[in-house]
């Protein structure tokens, strides 16, 4: 993993959490393609469903169009490259991040694509 992308994640993923709403079950990574990047778009859930797919839908906040580029010299231009990246970065994040306990409390993390499936990083019981 890229330590410049790494460091501009977690700043950027810092200051997003630092700025959300309390009510959150969940949080999800949306994935953008771009020409010549991914996008990360970050929103907070009112509810979590493992089983329904839609969950990620009913957003308590968003990052709007405030995204975090990957471009594809560090990602590679395949998405499942990107994907791949995103989940390094989250997970790392997860692990270090200044404001990573309000993902560790989630109910759960997703990742994916827009226009795809969501994969789950971490979910927990209520």
């Amino acid at each position: 993993m890229n330590d410049q992308i790494a460091q501009g994640f977690n700043d950027w993923a810092d200051r997003i959490l630092s700025e959300q709403p309390l009510e959150v079950a969940a949080y999800n990574f949306n994935l953008y393609e771009h020409d010549r990047s991914f996008a990360i778009q970050l929103i907070g859930a009112t509810h979590f469903d493992s089983d329904d797919p839609s969950w990620a839908c009913d957003e308590a906040f968003s990052s709007g169009e405030d995204l975090f580029e990957i471009p594809h010299e560090i990602a590679g231009s395949d998405w499942h490259d990107g994907l791949a990246t995103a989940k390094q970065l989250i997970t790392y994040y997860v692990s270090v991040g200044a404001q990573r306990e309000k993902l560790r409390v989630a109910q759960g993390i997703g990742v994916g694509f827009v226009d795809g499936d969501i994969e789950l990083l971490q979910m927990h019981d209520v």
